[in-house]
């Protein structure tokens, strides 16, 4: 199944989100849990899920300040039963996150029927020597568990995305879709230069039994150009089951 992400839509209500993946034809949604107080109303979200038809079926954390947010985090994904939990590793001096990540999450999975895969994020050095964040390598977090595999982000690390298809195995469980285009990450699927065709065929024929999360950066999709926006959209979409679930079919 294919769900789009809240992320990608940080200048639009939640409600409008859920709107725009009701009409692009996604089987669910992911959501950030974030500054936005709508994203922290687990009963908000169960009305949207209701009035839309469209299922929460994962949630994830900002890319920066993540620890703010574990509170609010833990109190909504509890309401959500086999919802995936989509996290990147803690940054270097995160210490708080890491002993949440380390220590609660996985009771947190377990009391409540969750299911956690470590997110792999983009390469960066702090002061120019210190990796951003730690256990960040794909053979840290296949060590750890199940893995999330954003393609951007292993676009910017300057990994190939084929190889890790093989590498991960079984313990790849989920997958942030995108298109890099003019050397701009999170770009909608169909242009760009990351072989998508080949991965998600592969995918296909090795009868990958996980998720993907279409994730776009606000101005790839066209913010603001509700018609560009939705077509966008659906292209994607429309490229995924080409060359997934055609394939798998």
């Amino acid at each position: 199944m294919i769900f789009l992400h809240s992320q990608s839509f940080p200048h639009y209500g939640l409600e409008r989100f859920f709107e725009f993946a009701q009409k692009a034809g996604f089987d669910g949604v992911e959501i950030t849990v974030n500054e936005n107080y709508d994203t922290q109303n687990a009963e908000y979200l169960k009305k949207l899920e209701k009035r839309y038809n469209i299922p929460i079926k994962a949630f994830s954390l900002p890319h920066k300040k993540e620890e703010n947010f574990v509170d609010a985090f833990q109190d909504v994904v509890k309401e959500f039963p086999k919802a995936h939990l989509n996290l990147a590793s803690p940054q270097s001096f995160s210490f708080k996150y890491k002993r949440w990540m380390d220590g609660i999450v996985p009771k947190l999975c377990k009391k409540y029927d969750l299911k956690l895969n470590r997110r792999n994020a983009p390469f960066q050095l702090m002061f120019g020597m210190i990796p951003e964040r730690t256990d960040n390598s794909l053979f840290s977090l296949r060590e750890k568990g199940y893995v999330c595999l954003d393609l951007s982000a292993l676009w910017a690390s300057k990994e190939e995305i084929m190889r890790s298809i093989g590498f991960l195995g079984d313990k790849l469980r989920f997958v942030y879709l995108s298109n890099v285009n003019r050397n701009t990450p999170y770009s909608p699927l169909p242009t760009g230069v990351l072989p998508l065709e080949s991965f998600l065929t592969k995918l296909a024929k090795n009868r990958y039994q996980g998720h993907f999360t279409l994730k776009v950066s606000p101005q790839e999709l066209h913010e603001g150009d509700d018609t560009k926006l939705l077509e966008t959209l659906i292209e994607s979409r429309k490229f995924y089951e080409e060359y997934f679930v055609n394939i798998q079919e």
